[in-house]
């Protein structure tokens, strides 16, 4: 059985990324195995996912989502290993660097995080893309790219990150204090253009303080000093007015640990955030648990 009849029927209908790889396997050029390189097939690739993504609605974005987390999930399509690992790598890519780098649209990260939520356990897997990383600059290779919660840490995207926080995804970061660290001190980039109007980057650097701390119970202090003391400077002379006392100094709140214990509980089942919203509490708790306040 051909590669190209093969991965057609292991796709119940059209699906953008199997009939990608049709389009590649197909190439004159890529019928021996020995002229078989990243370099011949990451334009093609590239090309074709970002005429989509570059124009793309939230409906069709789903769609596309749907596509690539049905194409990933079939086994057994007979390639060669080092082309599946590196086909897959290349789509991510591309879908992270569109998403985050270019639209940079609150409502398809929101979509790509509700579309691959149940996968987020598992770190390695190729469906956890809040885990994989992307090259913002775009560069065929991924291998020194950054995962999109550093990426709107270092970005200062504060609608995004509070989407980001609100699944979780910090406090499954092995060092949560780094993202802490990178808000502050990263090299402030060109300003951001949202909805054609300019965002303060300053201003949102102190949103994203705010919103770390109402993620985590301790914020060390004596890490950001250590680091201003090697002469980093942090974007906001100010900080320390927009991280609680009770993060570094004061015993935590118990309102704020609850919030704490009961979204690590969530968290253990991945059920954040929808499962906040099944509890029996007022809505004004469950937004106090979204990290609305």
């Amino acid at each position: 059985m051909s590669k190209s009849k093969f991965c057609c029927e292991i796709c119940p209908r059209s699906n953008i990324f199997c009939n990608l790889v049709d389009k590649i396997v197909k190439r004159p050029s890529l019928q021996f195995l020995g002229q078989w390189g990243y370099h011949c097939y990451e334009p093609r690739i590239y090309r074709t996912l970002a005429k989509i993504l570059r124009y793309v609605d939230l409906d069709g974005f789903d769609i596309l989502l749907t596509d690539y987390i049905a194409f990933v999930e079939t086994s057994g399509y007979p390639f060669e290993l080092n082309f599946n690992l590196e086909f897959t790598e290349i789509c991510v890519n591309t879908i992270l660097y569109w998403v985050f780098a270019r639209k940079g649209n609150p409502d398809f990260v929101e979509l790509l995080l509700k579309k691959t939520k149940d996968y987020f356990q598992d770190k390695s897997c190729n469906l956890a893309l809040i885990w994989r990383t992307f090259t913002p600059v775009y560069c065929p290779s991924p291998l020194s790219g950054i995962t999109p919660l550093l990426y709107v840490a270092q970005t200062r995207q504060s609608n995004i990150l509070k989407i980001i926080l609100q699944y979780g995804i910090l406090e499954r970061e092995r060092n949560p204090i780094n993202i802490v660290l990178t808000i502050l001190l990263y090299p402030s980039r060109v300003r951001i253009m949202v909805d054609h109007e300019l965002v303060d980057i300053h201003e949102d650097a102190k949103t994203c303080l705010v919103l770390c701390s109402r993620v985590l119970s301790v914020i060390s202090i004596r890490e950001i000093e250590t680091q201003l003391s090697l002469g980093r400077r942090p974007i906001i002379s100010n900080w320390l007015d927009y991280i609680p006392s009770t993060r570094y100094k004061d015993p935590c709140e118990l309102l704020h640990l609850c919030r704490i214990t009961i979204r690590a509980q969530l968290l253990t089942n991945n059920m954040l955030p929808n499962g906040i919203f099944s509890l029996l509490i007022p809505v004004r708790l469950q937004n106090y648990l979204n990290l609305e306040s």
